[in-house]
């Protein structure tokens, strides 16, 4: 049976650590194709991302990635739980064998092993953090601390790096799957090489996704820290993209009762009256969002909530998985026609946005909410939305290469130079 890796992503901007895990990923399983789930135009921070969608998905076939489904908006817009559970989702419908993910462990099995006593556990951790949010905790430090009590302080020490963080959500889905279908998948993780979010490494070419946005924002060169030519691609200005979605935001925020607001998923126990609150009072976005950091709310839950109020969304939808396609290579476009045949996968394939209408119900709101989405992004970023509407987009698919070194045949050497 052919290996088929499969790796989650936000590529927001892709660069010379995504090139190095994937070079090291696709050394340890020697796959047949790489197929990505990789975050829409949202990103799970709850921020408009860096390069819209169709961009990053072309730029990641170029460098190495076969087939780019995009991470359906209700999940990649989310807290990590189930930003991991949908991916690992649609990438096990999809069909792959491994799934290999970025973590800063010295010891990775230990991760494995902590998902899984965090599985068997799962009752009592629950209780737990129920108890701490109700203390005025925020779910994350509620986690941490009803992990202490169960398991310690070594193993939660993991828990608190980002790249850990999401590989023991990922586990914890693979181990979940495991229980109820009898289906291993096996994880292939990555040592984190460099710099964090936050920092850079300029003698080795290593520059985390936070610095390379700010770098941009700033218009400094960032060409050691990503293997391709970046000057060109249409970036986003994230300032501006910011303030005019809090003005979005702050418009409905000013027009609804709190009753309204309230029905806004994940605002709850008076949080809408605060949002209103400093919706009269903050003229920018920065202010309102350090105005609504709490004990109870984080930046990142903040952010998230004001792109919920954005898209007015109430409920997510809950749906099987799908698979929107964004880009892929020739080895990709092999694999797009067996996905649909398998019986053990049956995966939805989209490539089309204009034809809605031959959707599978099941499938259909979420998939309206993506393009909903999509919309919005274009227009806080600036962008022409009728132009630039998924209606009008198609995948990038990579034409059979001619004889010689392709593009992406250079973006390998880069990857492997590192």
């Amino acid at each position: 049976m052919e290996s088929i890796l499969g790796i989650t992503a936000e590529y927001d901007p892709f660069h010379n650590g995504h090139a190095w895990h994937l070079a090291r990923a696709r050394e340890q399983v020697g796959p047949g194709a790489v197929v990505c789930a990789m975050s829409g135009d949202f990103t799970q921070r709850g921020e408009p991302a860096a390069l819209d969608k169709w961009t990053r998905g072309k730029i990641a076939v170029t460098q190495g990635v076969d087939l780019v489904f995009e991470l359906p908006f209700a999940r990649a817009c989310s807290r990590a739980e189930q930003f991991a559970s949908g991916a690992v989702d649609l990438l096990i419908s999809a069909g792959v064998t491994h799934i290999s993910y970025g973590c800063e462990a010295e010891h990775p099995e230990h991760l494995e092993a902590l998902a899984r006593r965090q599985i068997a556990c799962s009752r009592e951790m629950d209780e737990m953090i129920s108890q701490f949010m109700k203390d005025g905790c925020s779910r994350v430090r509620a986690g941490e601390l009803a992990c202490r009590e169960i398991f310690g302080d070594e193993l939660t020490d993991l828990t608190l790096l980002p790249n850990n963080i999401l590989a023991l959500e990922y586990l914890k889905r693979m181990v979940r799957w495991e229980e109820r279908t009898g289906l291993r998948i096996v994880p292939v993780p990555v040592q984190r090489e460099g710099s964090g979010y936050r920092d850079r490494c300029s003698a080795r070419g290593f520059a985390g996704a936070g610095v390379l946005r700010q770098m941009i924002a700033d218009e400094e060169d960032i060409t050691p820290y990503v293997p391709y030519d970046w000057n060109e691609l249409p970036w986003t200005d994230l300032p501006a993209a910011r303030q005019r979605l809090y003005d979005q935001v702050r418009g409905m925020l000013l027009r609804s009762d709190p009753e309204r607001i309230k029905q806004i998923f994940a605002v709850g126990e008076g949080m809408e009256n605060r949002l209103i609150r400093e919706a009269r009072k903050q003229e920018t976005y920065e202010g309102f969002l350090q105005a609504m950091v709490s004990r109870r709310y984080t930046a990142s839950a903040i952010r998230r909530i004001m792109v919920y109020i954005l898209m007015d969304m109430e409920e997510p939808p809950v749906c099987p998985p799908y698979g929107r396609v964004l880009a892929a290579s020739v080895a990709g476009r092999g694999l797009l026609r067996r996905i649909g045949d398998e019986e053990d996968h049956p995966l939805t394939i989209i490539a089309n946005g204009n034809k809605l209408d031959k959707v599978p119900p099941a499938v259909r709101a979420s998939l309206e909410m993506d393009v909903k989405a999509a919309d919005m992004y274009n227009l806080v970023c600036g962008r022409t939305v009728d132009a630039c509407s998924d209606a009008r987009q198609r995948p990038w698919m990579e034409d059979i290469p001619s004889p010689g070194v392709s593009e992406r045949g250079v973006a390998k050497t880069v990857a492997e130079r590192l």
